[in-house]
């Protein structure tokens, strides 16, 4: 029999989006036929629909290999403009600089493509050389072998610069089956570089994601359908009713007292941020904020696992606890998928955040989860007083695309110092709702509106597409 729908999840936040909300669940309660793809059919996300009538699973574990890999790497260099991109010339700078890699070609390939990179404009048909050839490294024999298994008349990638994904979408591309690009995070057009391929139809967060496909892609404006975020309408839920005493017990904090909460990034994107949370929580201590403050510290699960962690700060972090500090580490699942939490963890977050007073980060997402609990969000753009190359500093961030806007919206507030972030936490404290509007417009912008519907909105849309009815969609 025909299927109706076929997922690919290839990375743990996918999985969050579209099994964690009941997206998927709902679309096969509803009679539709789903398929899903992934690395990892053994991940625990994925166990409520093993049995689950109208739903299918799919190992597919596309090894990279160093061909891949290289193709991937490669790809900015002959299609973009990377000095004009602060996170692909990161990445540039980063593979030059401070890559740990020992292979040989890894040492040197970013030197080689820089120098085709820059001969481009003078010979195009270098990058149109390469856009032409492109399809070698994405035709998969194995991948479309099991696409005509499946059969399915509508294909749903979220990470499109996944090579598994793009093998994916090329396959559904050669065999005529439409396509659609939901994508699973809010920097991913501007900081991953152009997508390998693209689709028939994509759900945009909100007006920025939906004005970025337009500007860096030819997209038929009707075929971007703006839906919000499917994942955050659990924060709406919590917004209303939340319930986070139990789980400041938990951490031995006083559910009484108020508490700051600082997500964290991976030591690659801000490698001093531990010495800004040491130093923090040294002024908690000694009452700098009052007697009262506490600070809950949750490190982004980039900080516990996978290439970018570094286990030095794990003894760091929970040398901090304290009747006033608590670490609150991310629950992750044992899986093939990179980051991919458990189902109580989304709800743990979304109380956590509920209960602060203020959000701190260096400019991860957690700013519009923040946002969506009407929480003010403070961006550390500082390395706590020691001297660190911009590129690899804290304070390259928010120049990035999606963060410079967010910024300039009003969503966040950016501080350069210790000073100004002690200035920023008091004002927030004495006046939680300053600027309020501001960050509620900024919220808007990001993500269409926050009514807790988007999950049903990405259901319209799918079904619309189905029915070929694009009016509605």
């Amino acid at each position: 029999m025909k299927t109706d729908i076929c997922y690919v999840i290839s990375h743990g936040f996918a999985a969050r989006m579209l099994l964690q909300t009941g997206l998927i669940r709902q679309l096969a309660q509803g009679g539709k036929r789903v398929a899903i793809i992934t690395p990892d059919p053994e991940d625990e996300n994925l166990a409520l629909f093993r049995e689950a009538e109208n739903v299918e699973i799919y190992g597919n574990d596309e090894k990279i290999g160093l061909w891949g890999d290289d193709y991937l790497f490669k790809r900015k260099y002959f299609l973009e403009d990377i000095r004009k991109n602060p996170a692909l010339w990161e990445k540039h700078i980063y593979e030059i600089f401070y890559s740990p890699s020992i292979h040989p070609w890894r040492r040197v390939r970013a030197f080689y493509y820089y120098a085709i990179h820059k001969l481009i404009p003078y010979f195009p048909s270098i990058r149109e050389r390469f856009i032409r050839n492109e399809h070698r490294y994405l035709k998969s024999r194995r991948t479309s072998e099991l696409l005509t298994r499946i059969d399915p008349e509508l294909v749903v990638a979220t990470y499109p610069v996944n090579f598994l994904e793009a093998k994916i979408l090329y396959a559904a591309r050669a065999a005529g089956i439409r396509t659609l690009l939901h994508l699973l995070s809010w920097d991913n057009i501007t900081s991953k570089g152009k997508f390998p391929m693209m689709a028939d139809h994509y759900i945009a967060w909100g007006n920025i994601m939906r004005d970025e496909f337009l500007e860096h892609y030819d997209i038929p404006p009707e075929r971007i359908h703006i839906c919000g975020v499917p994942h955050f309408d659990q924060h709406v839920a919590v917004r209303e009713q939340p319930d986070y005493d139990h789980l400041l017990r938990d951490l031995g904090l006083d559910p009484g007292k108020p508490y700051l909460f600082f997500a964290m990034s991976s030591p690659r994107f801000a490698p001093r941020e531990i010495d800004i949370i040491e130093g923090l929580s040294e002024r908690i201590e000694k009452g700098a904020f009052g007697e009262e403050l506490q600070l809950i510290v949750r490190p982004h699960p980039q900080n516990v696992q996978g290439f970018m962690a570094d286990p030095t700060w794990i003894g760091r972090l929970q040398a901090l606890a304290s009747d006033r500090i608590a670490v609150d580490f991310p629950r992750l699942n044992k899986s093939r998928l990179r980051w991919s939490m458990q189902q109580q963890d989304m709800d743990r977050l979304s109380n956590l955040l509920a209960g602060c007073r203020v959000c701190l980060n260096s400019g991860s997402t957690v700013s519009i989860d923040a946002l969506m609990l009407n929480k003010p969000v403070i961006l550390t753009s500082f390395d706590a007083g020691f001297r660190v190359n911009y590129w690899r500093s804290a304070r390259r961030l928010v120049d990035y695309t999606h963060l410079r806007k967010f910024v300039a919206l009003g969503g966040a507030r950016v501080v350069r110092s210790t000073a100004e972030l002690d200035e920023a936490i008091t004002g927030y404290l004495q006046d939680p709702d300053h600027d309020l509007a501001i960050r509620r417009h900024a919220l808007t912008e990001e993500c269409f509106t926050d009514d807790g519907q988007s999950t049903q909105r990405v259901l319209r849309v799918v079904r619309a597409i189905l029915n070929k009815n694009y009016q509605t969609a």
